[in-house]
Formats: C-alpha cells, sequence, structure tokens
C-alpha cells in the first residue's frame, strides 16, 4: 500500500526524499521560502508547492487533508534553539513547533515525525518551560503518544557525523525508531561512510562528468546521472588559498602560523579540512564556514555538500550558490529520512496486516 505524506518547513525536500524513496506519496511541501521552494519543485515533479508562513494557513484551508494523510513531517527552523546561535527564549521562531500540532489536530495524520537540533532539548519559554515537555504535552492533549530520540545521521548510512533530535507522535500505533544500520565500530553492522567514501570519484571542478564510482555509496549516489552539477568553484584569492595549504587533513585555522592568520579565537570548523578516512563534521554553510576539501585548497563546492548530505548526483539545487549552501545546510538527509520513513512503512504495514 502507498502512504500520503505532507512536509511541513519542507525546504528543498531531503526530509521528504527519504519518504519517496521508502514508497511513500508526497502530496505537498509547505515553506515560505522561495528559492528553496523552487529546488524542491525542481526535484518533486508530481508534489504540490505551498508557498506560505504556516501560520497564515488556516483551519479551513488544511481540512482538505483532513484524514488523508498518513504521515506529517516537519523540519520547524532551528535558529532559535541552536547552541551556536543567541537562544533567545523570546525568539518566535521557538514556538512554530505549536502550528505544527495545530496543524495536526485539523489533519489528523496517522504518525507525526519532527526534526530538529539537539538544542531544543535544554531549550526553555520565557515561563521558564521545557519546549520538549511542551511538545509531548501538547500533542497528548490532541490524542498523540509522543517520543523523542537523538539520532545521529552517521548511524544510517549518511557520510556526516550531524545529530538531531526526532520527535515521533503516533495516534494508534505503538511507534518507535529506525535501528542504527551503521557504526563507528561494531562488528554486527556496517562502518560508517567516510568523506573519501562519499566524495572519491568526483572531480576537481574543472571536469564536467564524474569518475567511475569507487564505493557502493557512490553508486547508489550516481543514481543514471554522470553530469556533475551544482560543482563550480568558489573564487578565493591567494591569501585564503595560501592559508588552506598549511591545514592538514582533519586540521582547522589552528593549523595556520600566525604570520598567515593571526584573527584567533575563531569556531573550530572554521577552515576546517574535512578527512576523508573520517565521516565529515555536522556541516552548516560550508562556505561561509570555510569549509576545506580533503585534498584541494578550496571549499566544498555545493555538490559535494549535496553528497555528504546523501542527496543523490541527480538533484539539481537552484538559486546562488550562497543560497544553495544554505538549503543544503537546513536540510534533512535524505537517508536518516529514508531509515525512519522504512521503520514507519513496516509499522504502518503491520497494522493494516492485523
Amino acid at each position: 500500500m502507498t502512504y500520503n505524506v505532507i512536509d511541513l518547513f519542507c525546504g528543498i525536500g531531503g526530509f521528504s526524499k527519504g519518504f519517496e524513496k521508502a514508497g511513500f506519496n508526497v502530496i505537498a511541501g509547505i515553506d515560505n521560502w522561495k528559492v528553496a521552494l523552487e529546488t524542491f519543485g525542481k526535484n518533486h515533479i508530481n508534489t504540490d508547492i505551498i508557498n506560505s508562513d504556516i501560520r497564515n494557513l488556516d483551519d479551513e484551508f488544511l481540512r482538505k487533508y483532513t484524514n488523508k494523510i498518513d504521515v506529517l513531517i516537519a523540519g520547524p527552523p532551528c535558529q532559535g534553539f541552536s547552541m551556536s546561535g543567541k537562544r533567545n527564549p523570546k525568539d518566535e521562531r521557538n514556538t512554530l513547533f505549536e502550528e505544527v500540532i495545530r496543524v495536526v489536530s485539523v489533519i489528523k495524520p496517522k504518525i507525526v515525525v519532527i526534526e530538529n537540533v539537539v538544542g531544543l532539548l535544554s531549550m526553555k519559554n520565557p515561563n521558564g518551560e521545557m519546549i520538549k515537555n511542551l511538545i509531548i504535552e501538547k500533542f497528548n492533549r490532541i490524542g498523540y503518544e509522543t517520543k523523542y530520540k537523538i539520532l545521529n545521521a552517521a548511524d544510517f548510512g549518511v557520510p556526516q557525523k550531524r545529530k538531531r533530535v526526532i520527535f515521533m507522535a503516533s495516534l494508534n500505533e505503538n511507534i518507535d525508531f529506525p535501528d542504527a544500520t551503521n557504526s563507528e565500530n561494531s562488528d554486527k553492522l556496517k562502518p560508517w561512510i567516510t568523506v573519501g567514501d562519499a566524495l572519491g570519484n568526483i572531480p576537481d571542478t574543472d571536469q564536467i562528468e564524474y569518475l567511475n564510482p569507487r564505493s557502493n555509496f557512490q553508486k547508489i549516489m550516481a543514481n543514471g546521472t554522470s553530469k556533475i552539477y551544482n560543482h563550480e568553484s568558489q573564487r578565493h584569492n591567494k591569501n585564503v588559498v595560501r592559508r588552506m595549504s598549511l591545514v592538514p587533513q582533519g586540521g582547522n585555522w589552528k593549523n595556520i602560523p600566525p604570520e598567515f592568520y593571526n584573527v584567533g579565537g575563531e569556531h573550530s570548523n572554521n577552515y576546517r579540512r574535512l578527512d576523508p578516512e573520517k565521516p565529515a563534521i555536522t556541516l552548516k554553510h560550508a562556505s561561509k564556514s570555510m569549509i576545506i576539501h580533503p585534498v584541494y585548497n578550496r571549499c566544498l563546492t555545493v555538490r559535494e555538500v549535496a553528497r555528504l548530505q546523501s542527496f543523490y548526483d541527480s538533484f539539481i539545487l537552484l538559486g546562488t550558490k550562497f543560497e544553495q549552501h544554505q538549503q543544503l545546510a537546513n536540510a534533512v538527509p535524505p537517508l536518516l529520512g529514508y531509515a525512519i520513513a522504512k521503520h514507519i512503512k513496516n509499522v504502518l504495514d503491520k497494522k493494516l496486516n492485523n
């Protein structure tokens, strides 16, 4: 059976791509970031696109989806919760989870999945109440049992150590979380996918086609595509290139001698050169953070970041390079979405067959 999904705060649709891969039908994507929706539309041919602030979608509009959606997925903006942000309890974005619950109360999906940064778990509202407890309590009031767990994307085949908190709310089903498929050191699970595994067949930016796949991950990402999209290099001045050349694999700005770089006090991932033998660090805006390719003296291209986020090579991003990097920074890795979706599908199938 095919189950229907609606994606709130969909961005470019990394989460929904994971659900598509698991066989779900993504009915609609809702967001109010125009360029991200253009990318979403480019890569989701048969999905309705709703360009709107969720707060402006009234209950009457939402009722057309009532009892027609099996799973609602959502990734509300996380800047207010992020440990690297100001963590202002009065940030209005912190209350958008309440809008998710409002939509759920109207649409009544069987299962709800919310993805956010781990910092949400320690965040309070202006009244001193824990946000995580409010989410559980408010879902409970509308009949949903809710659990949460921190998942690391690297444990599900994504070549990136990216931890996120996942809330699962269910109306009738006893829902839990998917088991890890990969591990840093386990005889029973597949090893983590490394940066080298992910990027090994992407040539430098003067080439327009991929090299032959050298790993199973590269074969999976190819998806029938040989032409490289979104692989333009950022222009760096000679001083920046010199600094990059002084950073070893796995190193950062601290490896640059003061005579070439004497700012100090930088974030540990500034001028971070990725280690090809390990998964990537959590990738935010790769060009703004100056994340360096493991071999070349330049920042990662959009395509390379897409690979490290587990987007197929056929996934094309629109907008400026700066916007494309931000779109990827905000996205849920599709393979993490796929692991969650596959687990949910098994739960729904069992319910149907009982």
